[in-house]
């Protein structure tokens, strides 16, 4: 079952497969399987740990002598990065620098757990802490990725219309609120928008979306937390695959292609387009599915059974003769740990004793006996790319990349490739002379660099080609505002510097044209003959003085006569003047000087008010347009200031019969 009880997509494309239903048809690709895992238990690992390794302990460490180009982050390189893959039986760590565009690997390293240190383990943290400091150091500015278990994680693909940005995170929530119905408290949601399809005619936005147990993720960072070390980054083992083909340390070669995890009870198949991961889902067949049918067809060999073939291939006699059957001998079976030696050492090439059970097998004897349950799995692949290709309406799958340790055997893929019959390739981030680079790790074997894979991916991760469910794309969007409102900050701190700066350059600008003044006026004044004292200028001063003074006394003598002037012209001549009235107030002193020396007293003219009381002659319907065409004109006066009607009525007179009467009230200029 899914997250939030429902039914998982997985399900629902088994259920298509056997014909049960109807898949859906848009973009939306089934998800991964629970137990589909590469990671923190179900990863790489878990193929590794499948059947017990018969070498001892020991810790790799690898310098890369070339570096690969990365897609540059959009904030620069992460510096230094440390994965941590935290599996079942072994902690695996890989370094790699990340800086200037390019990465560079700088080393890898598995170290197996003790009886008294492993992940359930109070001490585990501690071990934890001391390892990641053996391995990377004090580094300053280093960041840790690392997995969480995909058991319960789920990824499937949802289409939304095409809404602004800042609309996404709303509508992926409630698409997928609808669909899964899940309890945000329990699952981290995250999702990452990976372009703009076209949807029945309609543009539509593709969204890769995936659920993680909250629970998980938490007890990690706590994890880390009590190693004293800050977690940068957690995902899940589809999502840290998709990483190696996005950093281009693995170039696909193709458009469109998949990748087959083969594990111990579970096998994965993912499918990409454009370093886009479209579809994940578990297949309930792994390296077990091998040994059981192993395991059976060799006991049935024991047990004297019939001619074991395989359809294609030359008969096996696993019949024992008369002589054989008779002789007291034990029987010929072997049990589930036994059947994964056989396993490893045929198809893996460790050692065995020709005396034990199984020895007596050839690795084709081995591939035949294995045959049912390879081919299982490979109906299983073939049906995905067939709902991939005909319900999702995708291109067909053109490359196909391997990982598992049981994906090492050269005669097992190739019979796969048989079947599927397109390009195929070892996924081996570590591969000897291969595009990254890395030929110290040729004396390890295949089957060893492939335990690498996921942690390889980790160091290789950043928050710009990997989502993150520390800081899933609600944080980032979090980020984005808080980077725009830096933004707009300093891009008016930016503005009012320069518009401070523009007023600092104009009023230098004005002082040197003001000095430039200053000096040709001196100049003009030098040429004064004889030079001007200050007497002088004092009696000029004085003289302005008085004639100011006989300017303003002429001014008030004349006033009235301005203003019958004024009023003469202005009124138009559909209005009469019945009265006018000047009244003036008594002139009020000037405020004192500062200046301690004895000064004539001031006074500073009274303001003055004209009240003017008038009627409007003519027709009733344009008495507003002439009253207010002549308080217009007043207004406009340098005598008046702003008119202010205090009364305004219709009344009748005995003369002009119905007039408009006014009173309005003037101060003067």
């Amino acid at each position: 079952m899914a997250a939030g009880g429902k039914t998982t997509s997985t399900e629902r494309l088994l259920d298509i497969i056997r014909g049960k239903g109807k898949g859906e048809t848009g973009a939306r690709a089934p998800a991964a399987s629970p137990q589909a895992g590469g990671s923190a238990g179900e990863g790489q690992a878990a193929a590794a740990s499948a059947i017990p390794k018969v070498k001892g302990a020991r810790l790799a460490s690898l310098a890369s002598k070339a570096s690969r180009p990365v897609r540059p982050p959009k904030g620069g390189g992460a510096g230094l990065v440390v994965g941590v893959d935290i599996g079942p039986d072994s902690l695996r760590l890989a370094r790699v620098s990340q800086s200037g565009g390019r990465s560079r690997l700088l080393g890898v390293a598995r170290i197996p757990y003790s009886a008294n240190e492993h992940p359930d383990s109070p001490g585990f943290a501690g071990f934890l802490a001391s390892e990641l400091r053996k391995f990377a150091g004090n580094a300053k500015g280093t960041e840790c990725w690392s997995l969480i278990s995909s058991a319960k994680a789920e990824l499937w693909h949802v289409l939304i219309p095409k809404v602004p940005r800042g609309q996404i995170q709303e509508a992926v929530f409630w698409t997928v609120k609808r669909e899964k119905q899940f309890d945000e408290r329990e699952f981290v949601l995250d999702f990452e928008v990976q372009g703009e399809v076209m949807d029945k005619g309609q543009p539509k936005l593709s969204i890769m979306v995936y659920l993680a147990p909250r629970k998980q993720v938490e007890e990690l960072k706590a994890l880390f937390g009590r190693a004293g070390i800050k977690l940068a980054g957690a995902t899940i083992s589809p999502i840290a695959i998709q990483t190696l083909f996005r950093s281009r340390w693995i170039d696909a070669g193709s458009k469109t292609y998949a990748h087959l995890y083969v594990g111990r009870n579970w096998s994965r198949i993912d499918i990409f387009i454009d370093d886009n991961i479209v579809l994940s889902r578990g297949i309930k067949a792994g390296t077990n599915s091998m040994v059981e049918a192993l395991m059976e067809n060799y006991n049935m060999m024991g047990r004297g059974g019939a001619n074991i073939s395989m359809p294609g291939d030359s008969v096996i006699n696993l019949q024992l003769d008369d002589e054989t059957l008779l002789a007291p001998a034990t029987p010929r079976a072997l049990t589930v740990e036994q059947a994964k030696h056989v396993l490893r050492a045929k198809l893996l090439g460790q050692g065995m004793a020709a005396g034990e059970a199984g020895g007596e097998l050839s690795e084709q004897d081995v591939l035949r006996m294995i045959r049912p349950a390879v081919e299982r799995l490979v109906r299983q692949v073939e049906r995905t790319f067939e709902y991939h290709t005909t319900t999702m309406g995708k291109d067909r799958v053109e490359k196909i990349f391997f990982s598992g340790e049981i994906c090492t055997n050269q005669l097992l893929i190739d019979f796969i490739h048989s079947q599927l019959g397109i390009a195929h390739q070892l996924l081996d981030p570590l591969a000897p002379g291969g595009q990254a680079g890395v030929n110290a790790a040729a004396s390890m074997d295949p089957s060893d660099r492939l335990d690498y894979n996921l942690v390889v991916a980790l160091g290789l991760s950043n928050n710009t080609i990997t989502p993150n469910l520390l800081y899933t794309f609600k944080d980032k969007e979090k980020q984005r505002q808080l980077k725009r409102v830096d933004l707009v900050v300093f891009l008016g701190f930016l503005a009012a510097v320069a518009l401070l700066g523009g007023i600092f350059f104009w009023q230098q600008t004005v002082i040197g044209s003001r000095q430039a003044e200053l000096q040709v006026q001196q100049g003009r004044l030098a040429q004064f003959v004889p030079q001007a004292t200050e007497e002088e200028l004092l009696k000029w001063a004085q003289k302005v003085n008085e004639k100011n003074k006989q300017l303003k006394r002429a001014a008030k003598i004349f006033e009235s006569l301005a203003v019958f002037k004024e009023l003469s012209e202005l009124t138009p001549s559909e209005v009469r003047i019945v009265t006018l009235d000047m009244e003036y107030g008594a002139d009020l002193p000037e405020a004192k000087a500062t200046s301690k020396k004895p000064t004539k007293a001031s006074t500073t003219r009274a303001p003055r008010l004209l009240i003017l009381d008038g009627v409007v002659l003519g027709s009733p319907e344009n008495y507003e347009l002439v009253l207010t065409s002549f308080l217009i004109r007043l207004e406009n006066s340098k005598l008046f200031g702003l008119p202010i009607i205090h009364k305004r009525s219709v009344e009748e007179f005995s003369t002009s019969g119905s007039v408009l009467r006014f009173t309005v009230h003037i101060n003067m200029v």
